[in-house]
């Protein structure tokens, strides 16, 4: 044989039946250098792959060489098959993944053996295998990133595998350490029913889930949420079990310091309501003692008052002729004093009578009480000249007697606080809203500032001097109590120097009729 170039290599006699098979063929000596090619080599590599007397080698990929040639020469030291797999040029150049079968021929005439070598076409097969590879490196990578700890377990819950993750999360050092390990054995007390329960499931073919206690390998205390699935074959049959255990240590322990913060918590709460019940049993014992001192206070005041408003009486009208003008000047003023102190008391034992008293609240027109305080202001609103209008006076369920009181107060304020030269207006209104009548008592005085809306109710809160406008300071007290005794409340809103609005709310003496109705007879 010769090294010159051949179109289809060399035929040696009884070889060209080669030629009839479609997979490509070469021989060559025992050095891999190339004595014959059939047609199909020849028509995959093209003249520079088919010449005779070069190392077969150089119709492989360079980077393949090596390796290829070292199969070779293994092969001819042990005498076994040569099998290898390198990717092929072609005629055009592009290189195809082959897989080569080579096996000796001894030559008859006693010549060294010819090695035949058939390659098959494995390209479409090697690039699926290498993806599948490369796909299956990525997830592994992804796994092992994983900071949870996945472990595949044999149907008897041997530990098999372990990502990286997992074994740096449990402290493993070495995965042989527990390969073939029991694993629900990590498990102890309490949290051992569970292991086995979840396994069950997944042995069932279901998911097991639960939460458990386990130290790492290195005796670290962590807490775990673990969840059991079945790994399943191309048949569907359950061959493993895929355990994932989830690191939560950190959220138990939050939730054991919120637990104990919590019933740290309560335990103060439960302690300040004590404290703070105690304090409000010594206030309303305090408020009850005082209610009834100044109940009694100021009933037993009364005689002494009526007392000092007799002889001042009786000064004035017997001996008043014998005093000079200072003597005259004082008895003015025992007198005016005494009738102060006597409204003072007056209004003191009403409100004092509205704590201990509570009202008998019964259907009635709230023209009537509002009649009763009119008839009671009769005589002021006539000096004033005052003007006193209303709407329509609903129903309601109140205590005649005290509503009588409430308007008095009200209606009084209107006419005490006039401004100067202009006749007081007071127009009273009720509007209903719901199960209660929201009535409004407003006027034309001088009003007031905003920021005092919510003082004028307190005990002997005054806006003016007495030398301006009379009064306790107990009026607008006494119609929050009655008000508030009667379920409802009362507020005030006023513009100064244009006149104020006092609003309150009564209960309905009958439920307001279902929407869409009237309260009409058919």
């Amino acid at each position: 044989m010769t090294a010159e170039p051949v179109a289809h290599g060399v035929r040696d006699p009884g070889t060209e039946w080669y030629d009839r098979l479609p997979l490509p063929v070469w021989g060559a000596d025992g050095a891999g250098r190339i004595t014959f090619v059939n047609a199909a080599w020849s028509d995959v590599t093209g003249p520079e792959g088919s010449r005779v007397g070069v190392p077969f080698t150089q119709a492989v990929h360079p980077d393949d060489r090596a390796a290829a040639l070292a199969a070779w020469e293994q092969a001819q030291r042990s005498g076994q098959p040569y099998r290898a797999q390198f990717r092929l040029r072609r005629h055009d150049g592009a290189y195809r993944t082959v897989q080569a079968d080579g096996r000796p021929h001894l030559d008859p005439q006693g010549g060294g053996p010819t090695w035949v070598t058939m390659c098959t076409d494995i390209h479409d097969h090697a690039q699926e295998h290498h993806e599948l590879a490369s796909r299956a490196a990525m997830l592994q990578d992804i796994v092992d990133a994983n900071a949870d700890c996945i472990k595949v377990l044999s149907p008897d819950a041997r530990l098999m595998s372990m990502n990286v993750g997992g074994m740096r999360v449990m402290e493993v050092d070495d995965f042989n350490a527990c390969l073939n390990a029991v694993w629900p054995e990590f498990w102890q007390g309490d949290t051992r029913p569970l292991v086995e329960a979840a396994l069950a499931a997944a042995r069932a073919g279901g998911v097991g889930r639960f939460e458990g206690y386990c130290p790492t390998l290195k005796g670290s205390p962590r807490w775990w949420d673990v969840t059991i699935t079945p790994i399943r074959n191309t048949s569907g049959e359950i061959v493993n079990l895929l355990a994932t255990s989830r690191d939560i240590t950190a959220r138990r322990q939050s939730e054991t310091a919120l637990r104990d913060l919590n019933a740290e918590l309560e335990a103060r709460v439960n302690a300040r309501t004590r404290d703070l019940n105690d304090t409000v049993t010594q206030l309303q014992r305090s408020n009850t003692e005082l209610e009834r001192f100044a109940y009694i206070a100021a009933h037993d005041l009364q005689e002494p008052i009526r007392t000092v408003t007799s002889f001042a009486d009786i000064l004035a009208s017997r001996y008043a002729a014998q005093l000079d003008a200072r003597g005259l000047k004082y008895l003015e003023f025992v007198q005016s004093g005494a009738g102060r102190m006597k409204s003072l008391v007056d209004d003191l034992l009403t409100y004092s009578r509205l704590t201990h008293i509570r009202p008998s609240l019964g259907p009635l027109e709230m023209a009537e009480p509002f009649e009763e305080a009119l008839g009671r202001l009769r005589g002021r609103l006539g000096e004033t000249g005052a003007t006193v209008t209303h709407g329509a006076l609903p129903g309601v369920l109140g205590d005649g007697p005290q509503l009588a009181q409430v308007f008095q107060n009200l209606i009084g304020n209107a006419v005490k606080f006039a401004r100067s030269g202009v006749p007081p207006r007071v127009h009273l209104e009720a509007h209903q809203d719901g199960e209660f009548w929201r009535i409004t008592v407003a006027d034309n005085g001088i009003g007031m500032d905003a920021q005092y809306l919510k003082r004028i109710f307190e005990m002997f809160q005054r806006l003016h001097s007495r030398d301006e406008y009379e009064g306790t300071g107990l009026g607008l007290s006494v119609c929050q109590k009655i008000v508030e005794a009667h379920g409802g409340t009362i507020w005030a809103s006023s513009e100064p120097g244009t006149g104020s609005t006092f609003t309150f709310t009564l209960r309905a003496a009958l439920p307001p009729p279902p929407a869409g109705e009237t309260g009409a007879a058919p």
